[in-house]
């Protein structure tokens, strides 16, 4: 094929650019016509024999004259399959490749065999073979039916690398320390997640700015929530400093609660055989689900005492996203607070009050193992007070 590589728009995560519903009825439009896409494809091998011809304009065109019955939803879907099947048999059919078995590919790569399995599970990266409807077939029979190409081998490289964070590793440098000696964790988490942790460096950067020095070492999936770990105990954080810094690692807790550890796209906690906190196209990854799936939202908050919560304003959240930590505070503190008193939310007043509680947390003094004690809380309680209402400046 020539260097208008037709297959070049169905990457990797192709299918993360596209809602729900659409992909629901695209494999949906697959299994009840495959034999009709598969024809229509081959038609076009058949009609354009010059690998000049098979170029990706020449592709769509053919694609979208599929005929198509009236009454029948998924067209859009199907001329999407054709153009998919013909770019697959381009690929394979542009010259002889070998093939690997399950094992075999995975001693080419040099990774666990478990780790190639969990690809194919997710669904987005199909191998040169396999089963059709194979999540609803023996898993012994579905590795046995594995058959990958050489051109298999550079996709799934791209989705190891991406998988082992590296372009966020190399982004996020100055402040993703990664921890060491015996033990040493890393980023055990889903690529759906690394968007949060981007932003949570954000903010560590910006501290990093104002002299406060705090890094992120290691992260993990725990019961389906984004666990986050940094620096240990910092002798010169401040008592206010550690309580934003606890706020920073909750905020990212509960955004992961509501985001697709695999793309990134809406999501919530799936109980299964285990814990994961998935959209709907991913959600088969916990196993059949369970009786209570559905029920328990936050694993942090599931007993009898304390409900699980899910909207905004009952996870301690502020409106949207953003998660300003003064805005946070202001929040926080609401219940001791006058009523009347309110921010007006201007960027640079956020910037000014976060100063001057910084003042105040560094006069106060700090406390070594915890965040801030009933005194010490009043006393900057009552400075709020004061630096919202314009007693002090």
């Amino acid at each position: 094929m020539n260097d208008d590589n037709a297959s070049s728009e169905f990457r990797t995560g192709f299918f993360g650019d596209r809602d729900t519903a659409w992909i629901e009825t695209f494999h949906r439009v697959q299994r009840q016509h495959r034999d009709d896409i598969n024809a229509f494809a081959q038609a076009f091998l058949d009609s354009h024999p010059v690998a000049d011809q098979r170029t990706a304009e020449a592709i769509r065109t053919w694609a979208d004259q599929l005929p198509w019955q009236d009454g029948r939803d998924g067209v859009e879907q199907a001329r999407m399959g054709v153009r998919m099947a013909i770019a697959m048999r381009m690929s394979y059919a542009s010259e002889p490749q070998k093939t690997y078995s399950f094992l075999e590919f995975a001693k080419l790569l040099g990774v666990k065999e478990h780790s190639i399995w969990h690809i194919v599970d997710v669904g987005d990266i199909r191998p040169h073979a396999i089963l059709d409807d194979y999540h609803d077939k023996p898993l012994p029979e579905v590795i046995d039916s594995l058959r990958f190409s050489e051109s298999d081998a550079d996709i799934f490289r791209n989705e190891f690398r991406r998988r082992r964070h590296e372009d966020f590793k190399i982004e996020y440098a100055d402040v993703y320390v990664p921890d060491e000696g015996p033990g040493a964790r890393g980023l055990e988490i889903g690529p759906g997640w690394i968007g949060i942790v981007s932003e949570f460096c954000d903010q560590l950067r910006s501290w990093n700015a104002g002299g406060w020095s705090v890094h992120l070492r290691w992260g993990k999936e725990k019961f389906g929530a984004l666990r986050l770990f940094t620096d240990g105990y910092h002798v010169t954080s401040t008592p206010l400093q550690s309580y934003w810094l606890s706020r920073l690692r909750e905020r990212a807790r509960r955004q992961s609660l509501r985001t697709c550890q695999e793309c990134g796209q809406p999501g919530r906690l799936r109980l299964g055989a285990h814990a994961g906190t998935l959209c709907d196209r991913h959600k088969h990854l916990v196993g059949a689900l369970r009786a209570d799936d559905g029920v328990i939202l936050d694993p942090d908050h599931a007993d009898a005492d304390n409900p699980p919560k899910w909207t905004d304003a009952e996870l301690g959240l502020d409106e949207g996203t953003s998660m300003d930590m003064a805005k946070q505070m202001e929040i926080d503190f609401k219940p001791f607070l006058d009523p009347d008193l309110v921010l007006d939310g201007t960027d640079q007043e956020l910037a000014d009050l976060r100063q001057k509680l910084l003042a105040v947390d560094r006069a106060i003094g700090r406390h070594p193992m915890s965040t801030i004690d009933e005194i010490k809380r009043d006393a900057i309680i009552a400075e709020i007070e004061m630096i919202m209402s314009g007693e002090q400046s």
